[in-house]
């Protein structure tokens, strides 16, 4: 089961979710389908804000400075959190520049992701929030948004995304990472703030 769990936490990384997520949406959202053009230079940010932590997390594992590569020592947890916020602040200033025009949903979907692990990184302090369910409650947060905006019918399907939620959250629990109470702390913490800065604006 541990070897599960270990898929389980590698597929839906909290570094992949955002790309799934935005794929998922653009297959199933008419409006986002109106801009194939947009959103493919969408969908290559996200890559680039995927694999550019990914490997530089990994450096960092390699020169000593995280014991593993799931930074599961919270006093390690500031470093790999800087850096996916740097990456994430230059993908919203690539969204931002002159010249490209986003759907002010997608553009709240990104500011939301980079306004949660801003609260995560100050609650780090005290308490180890979790990165896979605050993915997968910013995930299931925007689909509830989206589908309710844009009237995409997946009212039905919004329990997977639950299920889904829930089987991370058994992996991390498997691999003795995380706490029930950190782990829902994250995922309320990100489907709270996805949901509202998508349904009341995050544009600044």
């Amino acid at each position: 089961m541990r070897s599960l769990a270990l898929v389980v936490s590698y597929v839906l990384h909290p570094l992949w979710v955002p790309l799934f997520l935005f794929l998922l949406l653009w297959s199933v959202d008419p409006w986002l389908r109106l801009q194939p053009a947009m959103m493919l230079y969408v969908t290559a940010i996200l890559v680039i804000n995927a694999v550019a932590p990914a490997i530089s997390i990994y450096a960092l594992h390699r020169r000593g400075a995280l014991s593993d590569l799931e930074a599961s020592q919270r006093s390690e947890r500031a470093v790999p959190f800087f850096v996916v916020m740097f990456y994430q602040m230059l993908g919203y200033y690539a969204l931002t520049r002159p010249g490209v025009f986003l759907p002010s949903e997608v553009l709240a979907l990104v500011l939301a992701m980079m306004g949660s692990l801003a609260i995560a990184m100050v609650l780090t302090r005290w308490i180890k929030v979790s990165m896979h369910l605050l993915a997968q409650g910013g995930a299931l947060g925007a689909l509830w948004s989206f589908n309710m905006l844009h009237d995409l019918g997946l009212g039905a399907a919004l329990p997977i995304g639950f299920a889904v939620a829930g089987l991370v959250g058994w992996s991390r629990m498997r691999l003795g990472v995380h706490t029930p109470k950190e782990l829902a702390l994250g995922f309320l913490l990100g489907f709270a703030v996805v949901r509202s800065f998508i349904e009341w604006g995050g544009i600044p």
